[in-house]
């Protein structure tokens, strides 16, 4: 008998299985009201007037134009260093590549906002390298603009880009270059012709990302970007001086910018095969490696890259430690009493137990959106799945506007409530444990899940002892990466904080502007050293389960 289909058959079985319409209809009402309701209420704060004044006054265009090519220029800058990073670890024979693994994932411990601050500290006007190259050659460093900010967000961003691109480059078969090779292609042209070109999606994926972050990002450029006005710092003004209309255009603005990255994606992606796994043997062959002079060359890069970020966390560590560094190198702890341990200064505690609760949330509500997207059939799927995903594709700073603005108002009001920073970190980070967990669920045969029905188990129950079990690898590393982003976070939350609910990526950026550069250093060593244990703790529980220090 054919199986009947359409959307009135799929509403009838939903109805006949109570737990599955219950996540059907909780997963619905949850995005709606948090991210298609804060989008509608944004679109509507603006009038004519807020537009008429973003399109007149130079400075609005200005910020702008200065958003594109500073995100642009940092975005292509960290794709190629992440690049030539991922390549020297697959493709050379180097020595130290441990090293240089576990310095591209030093920086994910670490708030992008500590870039900022590790630059001040060593460039900055007053800065250690600055200092010295004053007092022996005269000599005086002005990097504040789109220099240091190029800079800045090219190291910020670099590990971002070298996880993505490493990926691909690791999932290369490596059956075609060598057939390549014996067909003579070798040197520069095996590499343009067969290995580049398979490893474009993750090119690709690892500039859109890089793009999307440097779109967003507010600290950076608000410590070090001077009169170089973006978009983002722009929008905070706004907000502080009142303005939410003339905000929201602002915010609006820079979503397009980041939608029309991911409309590039998909055309350049959309242009080939890239795929790799043919299902030909490939046991026995070996990777194509470079030479020994590119190997020299591959170390090098990867070694200055290396020294420039252990000086940005080396002077962190020196100026939390010390009274006043460079003035008063005396040993101290007091800088971590006062701002970390003190019950007057709750921000990393506050940054803790915020990004594990919003972790949590984070990879539940992926892991029931995954299972039912793929799982059960029902009107409205496309537009679930769409919904899941937008957040994604929207600037940090526009997901915390759209959500000051949409909830600091009724019906609903939960302005200064820690509430709202959650749902702020949540819907950054649950398209990412949603995209991780449907391709998991595709993985497990639906004959399992039918097998436990027809044995008498609902919904619930084979959920919880037949399909999460199987997922357990897959749902521990998204919480890991959720709790590890919401802990650096700052752009998606700067409007939402309060000071009962500072975390400490702003506190370090408070510290920060104001000069405070111990009390900074402090926090950011402080919000490292929870991090850092907590992962810990995560390995000891799980073990083998998860893999967190493996470089």
């Amino acid at each position: 008998m054919k199986e009947k289909k359409g959307a009135g058959e799929s509403f009838k079985r939903l109805l006949k299985d109570p737990s599955s319409l219950v996540l059907v209809l909780t997963s619905f009402i949850f995005l709606i009201l948090f991210v298609i309701y804060p989008l509608i209420v944004i679109v509507f704060t603006t009038d004519g007037s807020d537009w008429s004044t973003f399109f007149t006054k130079p400075r609005y265009g200005t910020a702008l134009l200065n958003t594109i090519v500073s995100s642009t220029l940092s975005a292509l800058t960290a794709t190629v260093f992440g690049f030539i990073y991922a390549y020297s670890i697959h493709y050379s024979n180097i020595k130290g590549k441990k090293f240089f693994r576990f310095i591209a994932f030093l920086p994910l411990l670490a708030p992008s906002v500590m870039s900022g601050l590790a630059f001040l500290l060593l460039f900055g006007r007053g800065g250690f390298i600055s200092q010295w190259l004053r007092s022996n050659f005269g000599v005086e460093l002005d990097l504040y603009g789109l220099p240091g900010l190029w800079i800045v967000q090219t190291i910020s961003y670099f590990p971002l880009a070298y996880m993505t691109i490493t990926s691909v480059l690791r999932s290369i078969s490596p059956n075609l270059e060598v057939a390549a090779q014996n067909l003579g292609a070798r040197g520069f042209k095996l590499f343009r012709t067969i290995t580049l070109k398979l490893a474009l999606p993750g090119v690709v994926n690892a500039f859109l990302l890089v793009a999307i972050n440097c779109f967003a990002d507010f600290g950076n450029p608000k410590l070090i970007g001077g009169n170089y006005s973006l978009l983002a710092v722009e929008i905070y003004g706004e907000i502080i001086n009142n303005e939410p209309g003339l905000a929201s255009v602002m915010g609006i603005i820079l979503v397009i910018p980041a939608l029309l990255v991911f409309w590039l994606q998909n055309k350049v992606l959309a242009k080939g095969s890239y795929s790799t796994v043919t299902g030909k043997p490939v046991a026995g062959l070996n990777r194509v490696t470079t030479s020994k002079r590119t190997d020299w060359l591959l170390f090098l890069f990867n070694s200055l890259i290396s020294l420039m970020i252990i000086a940005m966390f080396l002077i962190t560590i020196l100026y939390a430690f010390t009274r006043n560094f460079g003035r008063d190198n005396t040993f101290t702890l007091d800088h971590l009493q006062k701002v970390v341990f003190s019950s007057s200064s709750p921000a990393v505690m506050n940054s803790l137990v915020l990004s594990l609760i919003s972790a949590l949330l984070a990879v539940g509500l992926g892991l029931v959106l995954s299972y039912i997207i793929t799982r059960k059939p029902f009107p409205g799927k496309k537009a679930l799945d769409f919904s899941a995903v937008l957040p994604i594709a929207l600037p940090g700073t526009f997901v915390g506007l759209a959500l000051i603005v949409a909830f600091s108002k009724g019906p609903i009001i939960l302005q200064g409530s820690a509430i709202l920073i959650v749902i702020a970190m949540l819907l950054k980070q649950m398209p990412v444990s949603y995209r991780g967990l449907t391709a998991a669920f595709k993985q497990v045969d639906k004959s399992i899940e039918e097998a436990s029905t027809n044995l008498g188990a609902n919904s619930n129950k084979t959920l919880g002892t037949i399909v999460f079990p199987m997922l357990q690898k897959t749902i521990v590393a998204n919480f890991v990466y959720a709790f590890m982003k919401n802990m650096n976070t700052l752009s998606t939350i700067i409007f939402l904080i309060t000071p009962k609910w500072v975390v400490a990526a702003v506190s370090i950026f408070n510290y920060a502007e104001t000069g405070t550069y111990y009390w900074a250093a402090a926090v950011a060593v402080g919000l490292m050293g929870a991090t850092l244990g907590t992962l810990g703790i995560i390995k000891l529980i799980f073990r083998d389960k998860v893999k967190i220090f493996d470089f």
